[in-house]
């Protein structure tokens, strides 16, 4: 055979072998992305594992990329553990170990997004940690975005993305319907509250507590320590406490919705927050206490509130009822229908920008690395609720903030 026939045939031969590396390496590729990853969990180790590893990779780092182009000013990882002690680390594996087991019910974590770009990345993270933590069968995230004109729908698209690949539950929504012209402001925040809980109205049953978010920094510890507080006490609600700058200082912000047990309205001054002495004694030592009403950026709800035909929804004020926020009027449903363990959760601290959360994280106001070192859980003694609540009513359309007298509402 001439030197020219054998380079052709060797010419020949590694053509057929380039088509059948690329053929191999298609076959692979779509082995990798076709299997369900919600019916079928891969042994540790495995190529399915790493390449959902490689998932997490990949949205991790959009995440960050994402983050410092809206933050270029933020260069602070808040929620990492290289933050806390080891004593610190080491006594909250022993606090949520009644969460972690896998003998709890699952959660149902809800938001209502609208331009919410900045505090999204963090949302994202730390709803994926909490996955890692509790399993992931053993919570449904629901979000419900509409009309935003920044990245917040690219960023849930790639969350929605990431959450089929790692086989979480989820519905995420994200719509071009903008707001309204000419509606009641809390007509419409109760609307969207209930979109976002549509899964849970249809198929409650199987979750144990909701946990409803609004647009705040938070960390995965923050929603443990709700939720461990909700299962420590019964409670029927439970908050966190959420703060802006106010006056130079930390200021708490959530006036409008939060009333102590006497049905008066918490103070933006932190250092008189309550009229109620044994609600302040509690705040200054960190534990929590009771209250008529609270959202504050994070709720815990016992899901069996929303449960039949009579469950409860977010709805707007009937007629002739003080025009509250859908978070107020929630709360007096709660007590009508007996559900009135209601608490407030110093520990769980909460903020809406960077300034006010790095302020937050002074030892001053947020003691991160003091170990929970406390056997013994503090219950909290329950009492009757008030006869009345303090309202402020907002009665206009396209009214932002409340415009008319106050009020106090009835409730017993």
């Amino acid at each position: 055979m001439s030197l020219r026939a054998i380079l052709a045939s060797l010419h020949g031969r590694r053509y057929l072998l380039m088509v059948g590396l690329m053929v191999l390496a298609l076959v692979g590729i779509v082995s990798m992305y076709s299997f369900d990853l919600k019916t079928y969990t891969a042994p540790s180790g495995t190529r399915e594992d790493t390449m959902m590893q490689k998932v997490r990779s990949k949205f991790h780092a959009y995440l960050y990329k994402t983050h410092y182009k809206i933050h270029k000013e933020d260069y602070r990882a808040h929620c990492s553990q290289e933050n806390f002690s080891e004593a610190f680390v080491e006594s909250t594996k022993q606090r949520y170990m009644n969460l972690t087991n896998g003998d709890t019910e699952p959660v149902f974590l809800a938001a209502n997004l609208y331009n919410n770009e900045k505090i999204l990345p963090n949302m994202a993270t730390q709803f994926l940690k909490l996955a890692d933590t509790l399993g992931h069968s053993r919570i449904f995230i629901s979000i419900y975005e509409n009309g935003s004109t920044d990245r917040t729908k690219e960023i849930l698209r790639r969350f929605n993305e990431t959450l089929n690949a790692l086989g979480i539950a989820h519905r995420i929504v994200a719509e071009d319907t903008p707001k309204p012209e000419h509606i009641h402001r809390i007509e419409y925040l109760a609307k969207l509250r209930n979109y976002a809980m549509e899964p849970l109205y249809s198929d409650g049953a199987k979750f144990g507590r909701v946990a409803f978010l609004n647009d705040v920094y938070f960390c995965q510890a923050d929603l443990l320590e709700l939720l461990f507080q909700s299962q420590t006490h019964g409670a029927h609600l439970t908050c966190g406490e959420d703060f802006d700058i106010w006056k130079g200082e930390i200021g708490f912000y959530d006036t409008w919705v939060a009333r102590n047990i006497q049905g008066e309205q918490l103070d933006r001054e932190v250092q008189i927050l309550s009229s109620n002495d044994t609600t302040m004694s509690a705040e200054m030592r960190g534990r929590p206490f009771q209250v008529q009403c609270c959202w504050n950026g994070m709720a815990v709800i016992d899901a069996k509130v929303f449960h039949g035909d009579e469950g409860l929804r977010f709805r707007r004020s009937a007629k002739d009822e003080c025009s509250a926020s859908e978070c107020s009027l929630f709360c007096n449903d709660l007590w009508r229908k007996g559900f009135s363990r209601v608490i407030m959760v110093p520990r769980v601290k909460l903020s809406y920008d960077i300034p006010s959360r790095n302020m937050l994280r002074k030892p001053l106001y947020f003691p991160a690395d003091l170990p929970y070192n406390n056997p013994e859980i503090e219950k909290i003694s329950f009492r009757p609720g008030p006869e009345k609540v303090h309202c402020m009513p907002l009665n206009g359309i396209d009214a932002i903030d409340p415009d008319g007298p106050d009020t106090y509402v009835t409730l017993l």
